[in-house]
């Protein structure tokens, strides 16, 4: 059996204490890695000195505050199992840890978007979030265009020059 090397992975946070009596902890993390939590598939739980891979149940976290989230895995069922990952640490592959998105992303109005292929867009009107989905309304020929921004899809913010440059899902824009 392979093991999983600290030295790719990074430390999270850890279990506090169960909640209920259905398998479920508190898992404590930096408030800096609540999207990383938020995107994780699985925890890597430290028993024994070794990582072991904890898969989340489906709809199996749920958060408490930007520093907290109840999460219930696959095959942790009861409270006297989950006792025993109380006080363990959690970890993530480095690179599953996800970069916070823009402070504001209010700032971003009146910066030109770009894309990576198709070159120049139009400028920001209008930045909204829907339910923290964000979204650019852009000017693009004679029509609206309401671009979805997610982290992942950044190229480039120039902030001098006021240009972002996204690489944005194919068939988006047409023409």
């Amino acid at each position: 059996m392979e093991t999983i090397p600290k030295t790719d992975c990074e430390k999270i946070g850890f279990f506090r204490k169960t909640h209920g009596v259905h398998g479920e902890v508190v898992l404590e993390f930096e408030e800096h890695f609540e999207y990383s939590v938020e995107e994780a598939e699985r925890f890597f739980v430290e028993l024994d000195g070794l990582l072991v891979p904890f898969f989340i149940a489906e709809d199996g976290l749920r958060f408490k505050s930007s520093k907290s989230a109840i999460v219930k895995f696959d095959g942790v069922d009861t409270e006297k199992y989950a006792k025993r990952l109380i006080g363990a640490s959690v970890y993530l592959y480095l690179d599953e840890i996800v970069d916070e998105p823009l402070e504001n992303e209010s700032l971003l109005k009146g910066f030109v978007l770009f894309d990576e292929e198709k070159g120049e867009i139009g400028e920001i009107e209008h930045v909204d979030d829907y339910s923290g989905n964000i979204v650019l309304t852009v000017q693009y020929g004679n029509e609206e265009l309401l671009i979805p921004f997610h982290p992942e899809f950044v190229v480039e913010i120039d902030e001098e020059q006021k240009r972002l440059t996204l690489k944005l899902p194919e068939g988006l824009i047409e023409g």
